[in-house]
């Protein structure tokens, strides 16, 4: 039976800035004049650039670029935004700050991506916004939802936080709707630390997002600081070595005995409480440093996309011939660049165990299925496919610096998985 050689493990993810990169921001930190705006205008042209529109502003977070946005639209209170509940609990919280009321419909089972079908029949007189959700890097079927967009004259916004340059149709997502949203912290293939990015047509409306990103104040050192000593820890304990023979055997006993713990250590706010106004550490101002880094991203990641979509794909080639039934279904039309590879376990637990005992770290996805978390109970909707997904779906590692002879045998440990019993 294969197993990975105990030299070379796979971490369930890695980060996409690299280690000379922050050693560089953690050491120009103490001198970088953050209040030089060139090198965010820089940047900011850059990604407009490569999204193929004219302006962009980048923001402290995706949340608060959703925030900036729906401000600007100046939406009656109470406006009903319809949009998908697997996501960060803190999107609707910005939307319930905003004065917004978050409407979830369910996803397609096969897709994982908004249902144009049920969209539909959640619209109703008061409905002002579709916010779509591009999960895991997969493409929405757009032409269906600017459809219904279209009939009932909404707006409509995207959230690309896993797709960056992913396309429908030959045409990238994030540019289909009125907005597009970006996240760049950490795990994102464009990663700034933290921070977010929103492209427009209006140029109204970007300039009213604009204003409301600059007037935040200049970051505290301090909190940039602990992003960057946060992403220097994370990158060298995924480094292949230092991974597989001390942070992998943590991980796996940690896992089987506390997997709570695992997922606080991983997510930016494991704190799930409904929010009342937006928190302090959300509204610093976009700096220098961090263009410099979003910018190194930029230079590579057309590459490094293609070296994720090559192990995606051996991994559709060897699972999707005997288990579609686990895969999930791509549209025709659709550019994925698989942020996350989704394989649907119910088995849970033990499948987790299994995979680890042979060198493969895996996971679920630590997005919530927002219309069934407790504190938002006063909007709460069945979504039953969500919630589904939320529990079975496990997220297989095709990382771009994963050789492609690894991602072979990744696929046979899970085939043989499956064989088990029979």
């Amino acid at each position: 039976m294969t197993t990975l050689p105990w030299y070379d493990r796979i971490p369930r993810t890695r980060i996409y800035l690299q280690l000379p990169e922050i050693i560089a921001g953690l050491a120009n930190l103490a001198t970088a004049a953050e209040n030089v705006e060139h090198q965010v205008d820089a940047f900011e042209r850059a990604f407009a650039d490569m999204m193929g529109v004219e302006q962009a502003v980048a923001e402290p977070y995706a949340r608060m670029a959703l925030y900036h946005l729906v401000m600007a639209l100046r939406l009656p209170a109470g406006s009903e935004i319809v949009m998908t509940p697997v996501t960060i609990h803190d999107i609707v919280n910005v939307l319930l700050i905003a004065g917004l009321k978050p409407v979830f419909v369910d996803i397609d089972p096969l897709t994982y991506q908004m249902d144009p079908q049920r969209l539909e029949q959640a619209v109703t007189p008061y409905t002002r916004v579709v916010l779509v959700t591009h999960l895991f890097g997969l493409a929405t079927d757009m032409d269906a939802i600017q459809r219904v967009c279209h009939r009932h004259s909404l707006v409509l916004l995207e959230d690309c936080s896993h797709a960056f340059n992913a396309a429908w149709d030959g045409k990238k997502l994030g540019t289909f709707g009125d907005a597009g949203f970006f996240s760049l912290s950490s795990l994102k293939t464009v990663s700034t630390g933290y921070g977010g990015m929103v492209i427009a047509k209006d140029s109204q409306l970007i300039a009213q997002v604009r204003q409301q990103a600059r007037r935040l104040p200049q970051v505290n050192k301090r909190h940039l600081a602990t992003i960057l000593i946060r992403n220097l820890i994370v990158n060298l304990a995924t480094h292949p070595l230092l991974f597989s023979w001390s942070t992998f055997p943590v991980i796996r006993w940690l896992g089987q005995r506390s997997p709570e713990t695992i997922r606080k250590l991983q997510t930016d706010n494991p704190n799930v409480w409904r929010l009342q106004e937006l928190p302090p550490q959300w509204l610093w101002r976009f700096t220098s440093l961090q263009a410099g880094l979003g910018l190194k991203c930029l230079s590579r990641i057309d590459d490094w996309d293609q070296r994720r979509r090559r192990n995606a794909q051996i991994l559709l080639d060897h699972l999707g011939q005997v288990v579609p039934e686990r895969l999930v279904k791509l549209l025709p039309g659709s550019y994925n660049v698989y942020w996350r590879f989704p394989f649907r376990a119910p088995e849970g637990a033990k499948f987790r165990r299994f995979m680890a005992l042979r060198g493969v770290d895996l996971t679920t996805t630590l997005l919530p299925c927002c219309s069934t978390l407790p504190i938002f109970a006063d909007i709460a909707r069945p979504t039953p496919y969500a919630q589904q997904a939320v529990q079975e779906v496990h997220f297989l590692p095709v990382h771009p610096t994963i050789p492609p002879q690894r991602i072979e045998e990744m696929a046979r440990i899970v085939l043989a998985f499956l064989q088990q019993g029979k």
